[in-house]
């Protein structure tokens, strides 16, 4: 079996889940004895490529976005006619190769429902005006759909009017490396002496709940004498800094500029990893914290439940009693974090590149 993919992930992502979750499909079919898969892509400036040895030319023109995008589908569409594959994968939603690859099986992923689900909240997911129908069309187009938790496939079927029976759930996995690199972030110029600190990581727009998490942590960060680092995402916005000098917090909040390794080290010696989004189509960064033996404070809500089961501590991320007294508990109690390492180490079982491959594999055995 010949799957070909598309170039959409890594023409959009310089970095990131997404494009790591293809390069992950593309590495392990390639691995197996009898199917190839074939990433069709001229240009690109994804890092992925490089880490996975999956051979592109590396695009140029950093600011010219739409020639990138534009030589890249036509590449696609001349691919697609000359060459003879069995199953054709969009790696984003715009459908444009449906009408030129004839009978042939088109499939693709959704990795999350959060601008069906919260643009009438956010500003920042309300912008897109695309995105939606964009979905909907590649929903009702396509032959089969991948949905990466049961919390998105329920949500696909809420908001895309699609039938249960044309949604698979595959979920994904952690591509975490165990390096050693010391981490700069969390010491007093000592890196014997590691102040005790709670991580978040990725951005922190409005959906991901942190300025309100922020608010609700803040008296017993105070009183314990714990930091916050905030790990990846864009440094803090003026109103972000605005709000943890309000709160008196200049010196137990910080942001720190990562790596694969920092944030390795960052998981290792934190209290605990905090995740007090709003919504989330998976989170991989559960699986992380999991891999390097961190205990998980989550939210309650969408697919975070699905991801950890009873190897976290929730919390409602709406009520700020709930946050707080979690979050007091996790620092004080010892006993509970050894409690949730444990279960984060049995639960990662459940979660393998491996076996999101083998899933793969199985679904486009069965379309074709």
């Amino acid at each position: 079996m010949k799957v070909f993919y598309d170039h959409q992930a890594f023409t959009l992502q310089k970095y990131g889940g997404i494009s790591r979750y293809y390069c992950e499909l593309i590495k392990g079919i390639n691995k197996t004895e009898i199917d190839t898969a074939h990433l069709s892509l001229l240009w690109s400036n994804n890092v992925h490529l490089k880490e996975y040895d999956i051979s592109s030319f590396i695009y140029p023109f950093t600011k010219r976005h739409r020639l990138l995008t534009e030589t890249n589908k036509i590449y696609n569409l001349l691919d697609a006619k000359l060459n003879n594959y069995d199953i054709f994968h969009a790696t984003y939603f715009d459908e444009f190769l449906e009408s030129s690859i004839s009978l042939k099986p088109f499939i693709t992923t959704f990795y999350d429902m959060t601008y069906e689900r919260l643009s009438h909240k956010f500003a920042e997911l309300s912008g897109d005006k695309s995105i939606i129908g964009q979905k909907k069309k590649i929903a009702k187009c396509a032959t089969h759909l991948i949905a990466i938790s049961e919390s998105t496939k329920n949500d696909m079927i809420e908001y895309l009017d699609v039938t249960p029976e044309k949604v698979t759930v595959i979920h994904l996995a952690s591509s975490f490396s165990n390096n050693t690199d010391i981490c700069p972030y969390v010491s007093d110029g000592n890196n014997e002496n590691i102040r005790p600190y709670l991580l978040y990581v990725g951005n922190r727009s409005g959906y991901k709940n942190f300025k309100f998490f922020l608010c609700a942590v803040a008296q017993t960060l105070i009183r314990n004498g714990i930091r916050l680092v905030c790990a990846g995402g864009e440094s803090f916005t003026k109103d972000e800094k605005q709000l943890i000098a309000s709160l008196l917090l200049n010196n137990l909040v910080s942001h720190a500029m990562i790596n694969d390794s920092i944030l390795h080290e960052l998981y290792k010696k934190a209290l605990a990893f905090v995740f007090p989004s709003l919504y989330e189509g998976f989170g991989i960064p559960i699986l992380e914290a999991f891999a390097c033996e961190c205990p998980c404070v989550l939210s309650n809500t969408s697919s975070l439940p699905e991801v950890a089961g009873e190897a976290a501590l929730y919390i409602n991320p709406l009520d700020r009693d709930s946050i707080s007294v979690a979050i007091e508990r996790i620092v004080m109690d010892t006993e509970l974090r050894q409690v949730l390492i444990k279960r984060g180490k049995i639960r990662l079982e459940n979660f393998s590149w491996h076996r999101t491959v083998a899933e793969t594999l199985n679904v486009y055995n069965w379309l074709i």
